[in-house]
């Protein structure tokens, strides 16, 4: 699994530039559970986690990720929320002291891409099966029996370009590949290049995410909501 240390610095600029809207999401988890403990599998610099400790409504919020920089950024961003817990993990080690009634990822380690009426597939950061299993394995073991595995929704994946506030451009090549996809990620400053970093993904076919899952104990719940921003997998 790639780390996003060549983006780190610049991450939140990105993300804040309409890439995604942190307070609709946390509002959406809301839907699934209001108490508890919670986790969060690639919590990045803890965006989404800011919006849902402010929510203090949760016991423990954790936040775990596979970037130094990045959890270091989350760090003074979440330090006076006594109830956040942050950890440098990867998930195919995950190791955790506590078991949690609901993990989620959205555009963490998993999530799911629906272009219009398809049928939605898995996009994965770890770009091989055996991680895959790796991952649900030792993620199942960190949730409590009927505990929730919420992985985000996505529209589908196209190159782009956009303006940040900073007045850099925010650059995107997507590039099929056996098994998945490789992206390229730019940020320019007029015509030089401040940031450049390649990732490569792996994708399933919902049917065979229902059978990795299921092997590991989850359960997916169908729920026809429109605007959903989460399909929901139960831990039996």
């Amino acid at each position: 699994m790639s780390s996003y240390t060549p983006m780190s610095h610049y991450y939140d600029t990105i993300m804040t530039s309409g890439y995604y809207n942190y307070e609709v999401i946390a509002k959406s988890i809301l839907n699934y559970t209001s108490a508890g403990k919670i986790l969060e599998i690639g919590c990045g610099t803890g965006l989404i986690i800011e919006k849902l400790a402010n929510m203090q409504v949760f016991d423990t919020i954790c936040g775990v990720d596979l970037t130094e920089e990045m959890l270091t950024i989350a760090q003074k961003r979440l330090h006076l929320f006594p109830n956040v817990k942050l950890s440098l993990q990867n998930i195919i080690d995950l190791s955790l002291a506590e078991e949690y009634d609901l993990a989620f990822s959205y555009g963490g380690v998993w999530y799911f891409v629906i272009d219009g009426d398809a049928e939605p597939f898995l996009v994965s950061h770890l770009v091989n099966d055996v991680d895959n299993h790796q991952g649900f394995a030792r993620l199942t073991k960190h949730l409590r029996p009927q505990g929730k595995l919420l992985l985000g929704i996505q529209g589908p994946h196209f190159d782009y370009d956009k303006v940040l506030s900073n007045g850099m451009v925010y650059s995107q090549k997507i590039s099929p590949c056996q098994g998945g996809f490789i992206k390229d990620y730019y940020l320019l400053n007029g015509s030089e290049i401040i940031m450049q970093q390649t990732l490569h993904y792996s994708t399933y076919y919902f049917g065979e995410v229902q059978k990795l899952l299921e092997t590991y104990g989850f359960k997916y719940k169908p729920v026809e909501t429109k605007n959903k921003l989460f399909l929901e997998f139960e831990k039996l």
